[in-house]
């Protein structure tokens, strides 16, 4: 049985229970100095025993300014709060009335509930725990022992996780180097690392997470991954690159909020070429079962090692929003996104705005399988010119990617993958087109 349906059934399993505890005629509760209010406590019981919560909270809620502190009337609020799923109030009530009555069992009872039911699983523990202690009677024990059940199962339910996993592949790439293909620029003959080469390429790659949840609703996230991709007949674009984050997010009912910061080292030809380091905050918001809206904020910087490359040197911004519907065996996603580059020497003709659209759709099939489909286009405008030539670059691009886990053994999951970009620019330099073909086997290690 799950926790969510134990969660929901319990109540009702010590409704009995409650009511020996709650409702009786004991003289703590109903003692004659309270016979002027004896016919709302009368009305409220009868509201409760008949499963009309709600309107035994209205009843007694209007009198709370007037009758709080009375063992009575904090008790039967507590009971009715609880029930008409006003765990807040009922706290608040019977924590008043337990620290007047600390061997009240019934309400000490409730109170554990209370805690239950807002998620405070250590308070519960320790307010349940006291309930046992005093030989509480067989039914009522037996609702104990489930809530405990429960807050245990709650508990193995949000211990730390992790996952590590072997990625290596390989491929076919028709322009390693992003490069153009037209040998002559402004009269002057390109070397043969700035112009176009196809290549076949092998990837590795080593990385892992450890997912710690913090609460019933936060988690911590730590990433980490390690690469290296080998081009045969282009080495001097061959790619390392470590990529560390960490990241926390919050996530309740229909809201969720992440904020996370990510520490990349890059290295070209296995020499170190820059760090790039960002922080991004986002925000989801859940409308409806299938439609889902977010948005993030990046803000970063990229710094080169090399001296000569300095000029590239840029603090970012990014922000931008996502929609995504979801569908019985799929989803489309649709995303608009804005971006500036600031470059720190001022003299530098890198700065940029820009912005990108993308449009995707994911399959998911019987087994597990995915398969995605994916469009996008980006338009880059730089505040300086080149070689006394306004720059303005676009990029189309179109890619499809199939995922199958558990093949080809238990442990295993097998992707392949094939893109398409071309990029369009005012300065020809910069113009390329690209053809990428590949396939990866990922060993995943809990």
């Amino acid at each position: 049985m799950s926790i969510k349906t134990e969660a929901r059934l319990l109540p009702t399993l010590c409704r009995g229970a409650v009511l020996i505890l709650a409702l009786g005629s004991s003289p703590l509760l109903f003692g004659a100095s309270q016979v002027n209010h004896e016919q709302l406590y009368e009305q409220a019981k009868v509201h409760l025993r008949n499963g009309e919560a709600q309107i035994a909270y209205d009843l007694l809620a209007v009198q709370e300014s007037d009758l709080a502190g009375i063992d009575a009337y904090d008790y039967l609020f507590g009971v009715a709060a609880l029930d008409s799923r006003n765990p807040g109030d009922a706290i608040f009530s019977l924590q008043r009335l337990v620290a007047r009555s600390p061997d009240f069992a019934g309400a000490r009872l409730e109170l554990a509930r209370a805690y239950f039911d807002i998620g405070d699983n250590e308070l519960a523990r320790i307010e349940f725990d006291r309930v046992m202690a005093e030989s509480p009677p067989a039914n009522v024990a037996a609702a104990v022992v489930q809530y405990q059940q429960a807050i245990a199962a709650r508990a193995s339910a949000y211990v730390t996780t992790k996952q590590f996993y072997l990625d290596f592949g390989g491929g076919y790439d028709s322009n390693a180097p992003a490069a153009t293909d037209e040998q002559v620029f402004l009269g002057f003959l390109l070397a043969d690392n700035n112009l176009e080469q196809a290549s076949s390429f092998s990837d590795l790659a080593v990385g892992g997470f450890i997912n710690r949840p913090l609460s019933t609703t936060s988690q911590l996230l730590f990433t980490g991954q390690l690469d290296h991709r080998v081009n045969s007949a282009a080495h001097f674009v061959d790619a390392s690159n470590l990529n560390l984050g960490v990241a926390w997010s919050w996530r309740e009912g229909n809201n969720g909020f992440t904020v996370g910061a990510n520490n990349l080292l890059a290295a070209l030809d296995r020499k170190y070429n820059r760090q790039d380091v960002g922080i991004t905050a986002s925000y989801m918001r859940q409308i409806g079962e299938r439609l889902q809206l977010s948005t993030f904020v990046r803000g970063g910087q990229s710094r080169f090692n090399d001296a000569a490359l300095t000029v590239r040197d840029v603090d970012q911004l990014m922000y931008g929003v996502t929609a995504s519907q979801s569908f019985d065996a799929s989803q489309v996603s649709f995303s608009l996104i804005s971006n500036a580059d600031k470059t720190i020497d001022a003299a530098s003709p890198f700065s940029t705005d820009g912005y990108s659209a993308s449009l995707t759709n994911i399959w998911f099939r019987p087994g597990g399988s995915q398969h995605t489909v994916a469009a996008s286009y980006s338009r880059a405008s730089y505040d300086d010119t080149f070689f006394g030539l306004n720059r303005e670059d676009e990029v189309f691009s179109l890619s499809a990617n199939s995922m199958w886990p558990g093949f080809p053994a238990k442990g295993w999951a097998t992707s392949a993958h094939v893109s398409y970009s071309l990029k369009d620019s005012t300065v020809s330099l910069f113009e390329f087109n690209r053809v990428e073909a590949g396939v990866s086997f990922r060993r995943i290690m809990d």
